[in-house]
This record gives structure tokens, sequence and C-alpha cells, in this order.
């Protein structure tokens, strides 16, 4: 299809149609329709995807994407976010330490695993067109969601808020105006307990519909508490245990032909224990000089272990998302506003994750959003697309952390309290138009400005209750980032691009700074990215490749370091800082193939090549105020190589149903889990085995599937987490774990 063909084709492409296209299987480079009543593929079939804010080919786009549809989803047992890492080329995600709902997404080595929300993320997470700004509770699951998209590179023009390394983009599933029943139950090791259920109806044809969508979860949890010593315990229990419960109604109307309204509530509770802290302490901290309690090697596989205080986390978010598109003149006039509020976020911690009564944590995290998104996409002439827009977004978050401190195994226990706490406002113009020099080449040339304004206050950790004074500052940054690219459709099966982006991220303080000096603020960080690749089918869509390499250079970029605070023995030991230490680069190359040999067989691989380094980067890592350069240090998260793939074969066993039989892959190389970079974060690579049978029964109305997670008992970091001169600790990988899911659809 040349350039002049496309042009039809997106105008004969109706919103609709396209929704429902995304609502198919979606492999690296692949998509399946859920509508198809065969789920035996003959080829690769079209994706549809909204990576830069209009419906278009996955093969047309000229930008980096994974795209993963909600048959995909549902194939590899996905659950939430986390369990998308390595199913895209040179993409990690994990949980933040003992932050059980928490997550830091790492694409070409940037991102960032701060728990706090002074320090914004470095990939954008957005909801049906909704930035979410948070690492806490990011951990959105993935029930009744359409497709997944995984931009990776800088984003700076379209989705604009601090997308210095990608984005993530979900699209929930809407009301579609018929009536449809769909749900699932899970039971597996652990004691997991799954109940997922979706239903909707018209209520007027044609103007009014209306769907539900509501999801449970339940985990023992993957560790088991050996501590007696509370009162009514007499022997070992579960630890770590997750339930969390997820409902999102959401109602369409189409009054008119040419304009509709979709309006998305989100209700989610969590009441689970955060993920127990295990203890791998050097001799030479103060936990073990002073308690001398196990302390475990890094490399152990520790299941069982003793500590006092399970943490918990009591967690209610609730929010609405209103989208209105409205056809006008040439263009579609689109409105998106949300409003979300986190209305509790407390965590009991025993972060030593020992028995005794060392170092204990209270936190208490309110927070609130709201921002409106306008746009107006126009298709100006047969050559000529503009796409124009506003954006204005507010959060104001409230942090109040308690410290419970016997660092010295003394009589008493300290308790000290610190209070933070900001106000942050961002507003944004933005504009991108796309021009056809000729049916094969176009170009597109845009550009964002944007501007921040924090206002932030704190008090340093003193003695329950904080009567310390209150420290306020405030700050503004702004930014204009530019793009421009251009494509080249060399045949009808084969796309050529390349294009140059500028990314920021904006400035901040330390909502966990020690020391006056440490507060900030720090400023903002900026990329310069070059991007080039090509996007082929071959063999009669037998055959998808799609190659990227990119370039890209940061400046001024935000490093995290948590350090001790000299002098201090029994109150403030260690601080968390995030300043502007480093410059880097960060090249590499991205393969993702998808085949179809033969009718039922796929096949699809990936791999990610990432040389990421820091041209300089001079930081105070030990707290002895003493800037030094680390410039040979590693860039955290950043492995050079990650690997994926997966095989499904689909058997039709005629009147019997389908039965399919799927493997999937993913290998992380080597890499450093410290911001630092030090050379106790390195760890080693490794390789996770995932399998499962489903067998879909006859009418393609209902179906079983058994899976294996974690096949290969593969063991490794999640995070490591060296908390100053006190003591450390890390969180380790799941263990192989099985299960069944009944599922149906009607």
């Amino acid at each position: 299809m040349m350039r002049a063909s496309k042009t039809i084709f997106k105008r004969q492409l109706a919103y609709g149609t396209a929704l429902s296209l995304m609502g198919g299987l979606a492999t690296p480079a692949m998509a399946q329709s859920d509508e198809s009543s065969s789920k035996i593929n003959s080829g690769n079939e079209e994706i549809i995807v909204t990576a830069r804010k209009q419906t278009e080919r996955l093969q047309e786009a000229p930008v980096a994407v994974t795209a993963i549809g909600a048959d995909r989803l549902e194939r590899i047992g996905a659950t939430d976010i986390s369990d998308l890492s390595g199913r895209a080329p040179n993409v990690t995600i994990n949980t933040i330490g003992n932050f059980g709902s928490s997550v830091a997404v790492f694409i070409r080595g940037i991102g960032n695993g701060d728990p706090d929300s002074t320090v914004d993320p470095s990939v954008g997470i957005y909801v049906d067109g909704v930035y979410i700004p948070r690492t806490a509770n990011s951990s959105l699951d993935l029930f009744d969601v359409e497709q997944v998209e995984i931009l990776r590179g800088p984003q700076g023009t379209l989705f604009g808020r601090n997308t210095t390394g990608g984005a993530v983009n979900y699209r929930t599933k809407r009301p579609t105006g018929q009536f449809d029943i769909r749900g699932q139950v899970t039971l597996g090791d652990f004691g997991q307990r799954d109940i997922k259920f979706a239903a909707e109806a018209p209520l007027i044809d044609d103007v009014l519909s209306v769907k539900v969508a509501a999801f449970s979860q339940y985990l023992d949890g993957y560790y088991l508490n050996t501590f007696t010593g509370i009162p009514g315990r007499r022997e070992a229990t579960p630890a770590g245990k997750s339930n969390t419960f997820t409902f999102r109604p959401s109602i369409l109307f189409t009054p008119t032909d040419n304009f509709e309204l979709t309006v998305i509530g989100e209700y989610s509770r969590e009441r689970s224990e955060n993920l127990p802290s295990i203890n791998v302490t050097p001799p030479n901290k103060l936990l073990q000089i002073f308690y001398n309690v196990p302390s475990f090697a890094r490399t152990d596989d520790v299941r069982a272990f003793a500590f006092n205080v399970p943490g918990r986390s009591d967690i209610d978010v609730w929010g609405i998302t209103a989208e209105a598109n409205w056809e006008i003149g040439p263009g579609t006039l689109t409105s998106i506003s949300n409003y979300r509020e986190t209305t509790k976020d407390i965590n009991n911690n025993d972060t030593d994750g020992t028995t005794a009564g060392f170092f204990e944590t209270l936190r208490d995290q309110p927070h609130e959003q709201y921002s409106t998104e306008l746009r107006y996409n126009a298709n100006v002439t047969d050559d000529l697309n503009i796409i124009g827009g506003l954006y204005y977004f507010h959060q104001k978050y409230f942090l109040r952390r308690d410290t419970f401190l016997n660092v010295l195994n003394g009589p008493t226990t300290a308790r000290n309290n610190a209070i933070t706490g900001q106000t942050h406002k961002n507003f944004a113009i933005f504009a991108q138009a796309q021009y056809n020099i000729t049916e094969a080449l176009r170009v597109s040339v845009g550009g964002r400005f944007t501007s921040e304004k924090k206002d932030f206050f704190a008090t340093f950790f003193t003695p329950f209750p904080n009567l310390g004074p209150i420290t306020r500052l405030d700050n503004k940054w702004s930014n204009f980032g530019p793009s421009v690219s251009v494509d080249y459709q060399a045949t009808d099966d084969i796309l050529l691009y390349a294009k140059y982006s500028k990314g920021f991220k904006s400035g901040g303080f330390n909502g966990r700074g020690g020391t006056p000096g440490a507060l900030g603020p720090f400023d903002e960080e900026s990329v310069n990215a070059f991007e080039g690749g090509v996007k082929a089918d071959w063999f009669d869509n037998r055959l998808r490749t799609n190659l990227a390499v990119y370039y890209n250079k940061y400046s001024d970029l935000q490093r995290t370091v948590i350090r001790t605070l000299a002098g201090q023995i029994g109150g403030n030991n260690q601080e968390t800082v995030t300043d502007n230490a480093a410059s880097a680069t960060v090249k590499g190359f991205e393969l993702e193939v998808s085949a179809v040999p033969i009718d039922g067989l796929n096949i699809d691989f990936s791999a990610g090549y990432n040389n990421a380094s820091y041209d300089e980067y001079f930081a105070d890592l030990n707290g002895d105020s003493i800037a030094t350069d680390n410039s040979n240090l590693e860039i955290s998260r950043a492995p050079k190589w990650t690997l994926g793939g997966g095989v499904s074969y689909a058997a039709d066993l005629g009147d019997a149903g389908i039965l399919t039989f799927r493997g999937d892959w993913t290998h992380v190389g080597k890499q450093n889990l410290l911001v630092t970079g030090a050379l106790d974060g390195r760890i080693p690579s490794y390789d996770v085995i995932d399998a499962s049978i489903r067998w879909d029964m006859p009418g393609d109305q209902a179906y079983v599937t058994i899976f294996v997670k974690n096949l290969n008992k593969e063991l490794y970091e999640v995070s490591y987490t060296p908390v100053g001169g006190l003591f450390d600790f890390h969180n380790i990988s799941p263990p192989r774990r099985w299960g069944v899911t009944l599922g149906f659809d009607m």
C-alpha cells in the first residue's frame, strides 16, 4: 500500500472498527482478532496502534512500539504491568523494593525506581490517555484491557510528560453497543484465587450502552514468616499476601453520527502485605554489629525467615475519565479529562526484615490529580495532516513518614517523624504536521512547549510529634522539545524511517533529604534522540521483521542515591537525594520477528542490544560531602542484552475444539541494580520460561488453560537496597508456580 492508498485506508477506517481490531492478540509484532472464530492463524494479521495519537497500522507507524493485545495478555497470564517485563526488547519492569504495588519501568536503561512522588518517572504510564505520575500504586491490573503499547525512546511531542525513556500506553475495553458477558476464574499455587468478570449491553440502540468490569485477585504470598513471638501466633504463617479488588464501569453515549462520549469510572481497593524484606546486611553495618541477626547471601533462595512486623498496604484509589470525540470540519476534536484520588496509602513495614526492632516505618501518602487534554486531528488535504492541542495537569501529594529506630539495641526505640508535600502544575501546547511529499515519502515536524511549577514543603526528621520548622521551596521549569521524522514506503510491505526528537523531564525537590542543602531543587534533564528503522512484511504476511536503531545523548541526567548522614547515630541516619549528576550516551538496536511458517504455528522473537555509559558522573555517594568522579560506574538497570521468544501451536480437533500449546522465554543480561552503579549492585543474567496449554471448547465460548510460570525455577534479584551504613535488604523473583483458568465469553 503506497502513500495515496494509505490516505484512503485511513478515511475508510471507522473509529469503532479500529477499536475492535485493537482488542486482538498482539505478540511483539503480530495480532489476532478476538472476534475471529478461528484460533488458527494463517499469517501475521494487522495491528492498529495509537502510538501517535491517531489510529494507524503498526507497520506504517514510524516509531518503535510493541503492541500487546487482550488475547495475548490472557494467554501469557498477565495480571499486572510487571508481567510485561521482557515482552519487548530493552524493557525491564520490576517491583520497587518491598512496595508491592509500585513498579519501576526501565526502557533502554532509562527509568526511575524511587517510590516517592517528588521524583517523576522517566517512563510515562498512560491509561486511556491519562498520565499516571507516580511509581507508587502503578502496578495496574491488566484485566479488561484492550491493548498495551510500549513506546521505546523519548516521546516528547505528543505524550510529553517526562517521557525521556519511553511510554506505556494502556487502553481499556470500551462499550461496543452489543450484548456480551465474559469472565474467568483462576486457581493456582500459593493460594492464588482470581475472579474476573465483564458484561455490557445497549440501553438505547445506537445511542447509549453500558459496560462493567470487575477483578478480584488474592494470593497467600511466596514467603513464610517463621517468627512466633507475636501473641496468639504458634506456627509459621504465609507472608507477602496480595488482596486487591478493581471495579471499572463505563458508558458510551453516541447521540449523533459525529459525536461520541465515553465515561470510564475506576475504583481499586488493596489490602495487602508488603513484599518481605530479606536481610542481606554485611557484618560491618549497624544491624549486624548490634543485633547479630540471621543475614543471608544474596544468591540464596530464601522463602522462609523470621521478621516481627508484617508490612501492610491499605490503598483505595478512585477516579473518573471522560473522553469526547467530535467530528468537526476535516478532523476530530478530542477532549480527555480525568480526576484520580488515592485516599489512603499506609505502610507499616519491617524494613530490616528481621526480628530486631531496628528499622520499621509507617507511611501515609494521600494523592490527587486532575488533567485535561484538548487536541484536534485533521486531514487538511489529501497530503497534509495536522495534530495540535493543549494539556493541563495538576497533582498534589502529602507524605508522612514515621521511622521507628533502635540502632544501638538499647532499652528504648526512637520514633522519628518527617512530613513533606508538593503541589505540581504542568501546562503544555503541542503540534505536529505530516506532509506527503510524494505517494511514498512523508515528512513530520512537531514540537511541544512545556511549563512546570512545583511548590514544595518539608520538615526534617525529629522525635514524634514533629514540631520542627517547615521549609518551603518553589521553582519553575520550561522547555521546548522539537521533533522531525522522515519515512519512506519503499514497497507495499516495507517502510523505512528516521527521526530526531528532544525529550524533557522536569526538575524537582528531594522529599527525603536530611539536610537543608539536600532538599534541592535539582534541574530538568533532557535528551537528544536519534532513531531509524525498517518495518517489513514478507512472504504474503508469513514473516514480519521490525528493526530499530537509536543513539541518545542525555544531559543533566538525574541520579538518586541513598547515603549516610555523617554524625547521625540515633536519629536521621540516612537520606535519599536526587541531583543532576551525570551525562550519558545510550545507543543500540532492537529487532522483533514474527513468523507463521504453517497454519497454526506462531513463532516470535525479539532482541534488544543497549550500550549505555556515562560521559561523566560526579556525585557524593557516601555522605562525606565530597563529589567524586564516578564516570566509570555502570548505569542502573541497563542490561546490554534482552532477548525473548515464544512458540505456540494451535491444533484443530474438529468437533472437539482447538488445543493450543505455548512456551515463552525471556532473557535479561547482567545488569546493575543500584542507581549509583556501585560494584556490589551487579547481578548476573537470568532466563525465565513460561508454558501453557489451552483448550478452546467447541462453539468458541469457553476455554480451559493450564499454565506454569518460571518453569525453570530461575532465581534472581528483583531489587537490592543498601540503606547507608545501617543495613542492606533485597527482594527476589517469584518461585515456580502453576494454575488453572476457566473462562467464558458469550
